[in-house]
């Protein structure tokens, strides 16, 4: 299990926690350098349609606080190239450096375990301390371009359409499985 900081807890979400949920995203978005994130990712979060998908799917999962239980983080999963991938991940920065992300990446990884997943992957920022060297951590491994799948790839060229820079951006794996 995940080491959660007191005061927290991680599940499923409630259904009455999706609102609340594009609010946490923004507010991650304000902790990047202007200078990587374009102006509309950092005012917009993904539709409520994303949310809804990622519920329904049993691929999402909240950080919230005991009393009141409120949500102030996130993490939802998609399926890319049939592997489990960390589509979005973002912590309240009033409740971030408490180990909440570091939680919500545990308990993702153990859900792929135990869905067989044979890795988890990510697309993310490579320069940032909170992104690439974050997720390193845990053995996330950079994906060598020869070995991007289609989908993933599609993704990298996405985030390039939406204003990011392309030499910033990386996607990795974390290997779950030996096969």
């Amino acid at each position: 299990m995940p080491v959660i900081p007191a005061g927290y807890e991680i599940g499923r979400p409630r259904r009455d926690d999706l609102p609340s949920l594009p609010a946490i995203e923004i507010a991650a978005a304000a902790l990047f350098p202007a200078e990587d994130l374009a102006p509309a990712l950092q005012a917009e979060s993904d539709p409520p349609s994303f949310f809804e998908q990622a519920f329904s799917a049993g691929r999402l999962w909240v950080a919230r606080t005991l009393e009141p239980a409120t949500p102030v983080g996130f993490a939802a999963v998609t399926l890319l190239d049939r592997q489990a991938h960390l589509q979005e991940i973002d912590v309240l920065p009033e409740h971030g450096r408490q180990g909440l992300g570091r939680a919500l990446v545990v308990h993702v990884i153990q859900w792929a375990r135990a869905m067989d997943f044979r890795f988890l992957t990510l697309t993310t920022f490579r320069h940032l301390a909170w992104n690439g060297p974050f997720y390193a951590s845990f053995g996330f491994a950079e994906i060598p371009a020869p070995d991007l799948g289609p989908q993933i790839r599609i993704s990298l060229e996405e985030d390039t359409r939406m204003g990011l820079d392309p030499s910033k951006r990386i996607a990795m794996r974390l290997e779950l499985r030996v096969t």
